[in-house]
């Protein structure tokens, strides 16, 4: 490592230790406060390491920097705020509706790794590699055994993966391919219907033969790819979630009480605030018709934000500040944003009373 590598590497304060793996350290950039993750990796994977530094990606953790020394890569990347899939289940199978939204994301997910040139092969699909974040999305952790695929090998060079979940190409049997991640899929999204892995039961619903098919011994009997396991879930090409998922409100998204308990509060909070507000001009108050369009106007404009900071149906996706790595211009954004609705309110209200003189 050289002076310079060294010299960012010294940017970030180490906390020890992140749970029971010794080659995760939880750092803080002393520069900026962020907390991170601190990674200690074989040089085998470099390529994969590329691809995700090149394509940002909202279902992968960021990649901030990367350090190579003889025979092995310390990553920084990005501190994921949030649970693993299994306990999020907390040992319960989880509704039909949220188990689907949840299968969509890391359909789309694999699906980028498969896109990429050379595909990348993910391998250790499971529960524990899958993280909801605190506002009901996917992120896939550990590429620790991903490799990308190399045409004509016949087989993996390294039996790799998780019993339960991996493909029986993963024990020598054919080279891994975009196929051992769709078994995979297959296994996850039984397991999050049914709270027990297809050996011993198969999803009962009407996913049952989408599943069956996904873990199909022979790798040709699967499904092709990932993207047409999303077809079949009633996916659009670009990836949206299905309609009726997409079009639920922030804070009943995901089948967390808590959340939806605080949404209820916050909801009813901006009602009451916007509704009883009483607007006056010149020291008067204006007439009953234009208090009631100021405060719907009012009443949308904070509703408006609320979509914005929840990135609702993808709105913000597009907005590089939404998803900036500072969780102070995040923070920033979200209260520009505030400004931003609240003077588009006002222009609106003025416009309208000048055309209908209220």
């Amino acid at each position: 490592m050289d002076i310079t590598q060294e010299y960012r590497l010294h940017k970030y304060q180490d906390y020890g230790t992140l749970g029971t793996k010794e080659h995760i350290k939880l750092l803080r950039n002393k520069e900026s406060g962020q907390i991170c993750v601190k990674k200690t990796l074989a040089y085998t994977q470099r390529d994969v390491l590329e691809f995700r530094k090149r394509n940002h990606s909202v279902y992968f953790p960021q990649i901030y920097e990367c350090f190579e020394e003889e025979n092995e890569v310390i990553l920084i990347e990005e501190y994921i705020n949030g649970i693993t899939l299994e306990e999020y289940m907390a040992g319960s199978p989880l509704p039909e509706e949220e188990a689907t939204r949840i299968a969509c994301q890391i359909g789309k997910a694999l699906s980028e790794l498969h896109h990429a040139d050379p595909m990348i092969v993910y391998r250790d699909l499971k529960t524990e590699n899958i993280m909801i974040t605190t506002d009901g999305n996917v992120k896939l952790i550990d590429f620790n055994i991903s490799r990308t695929f190399q045409k004509g090998k016949k087989r993996d060079t390294a039996l790799l993966g998780t019993a339960e979940y991996a493909a029986p190409e993963q024990f020598g049997y054919f080279q891994t391919d975009n196929r051992t991640d769709v078994y995979a899929f297959g296994v996850v999204f039984n397991y999050m219907l049914t709270g027990h892995f297809p050996i011993d039961g198969i999803y009962e619903g009407k996913y049952k033969n989408l599943i069956q098919k996904c873990i199909e011994l022979e790798p040709s009997k699967r499904y092709q790819t990932v993207d047409a396991i999303l077809a079949e879930l009633g996916m659009h090409e670009e990836g949206q979630e299905d309609e009726k998922a997409s079009w639920t409100i922030p804070g009943f998204r995901s089948n967390v009480i808590w959340k939806k308990m605080v949404a209820v509060v916050g909801y009813i909070f901006i009602l009451y605030m916007s509704l009883t507000m009483e607007f006056v001009e010149d020291g008067k108050a204006v007439s009953t018709a234009m208090q009631w369009v100021n405060r719907l106007l009012l009443t949308s404009a904070q509703i408006m934000t609320v979509m914005f900071a929840c990135n609702y149906r993808g709105i913000s996706e597009s907005i590089p500040f939404y998803r900036h790595r500072s969780v102070v211009v995040r923070v920033i954004s979200y209260v520009v944003t505030w400004f931003l609705t609240i003077a588009a309110a006002v222009i609106l209200s003025v416009v309208i009373e000048s055309v209908f003189r209220l």
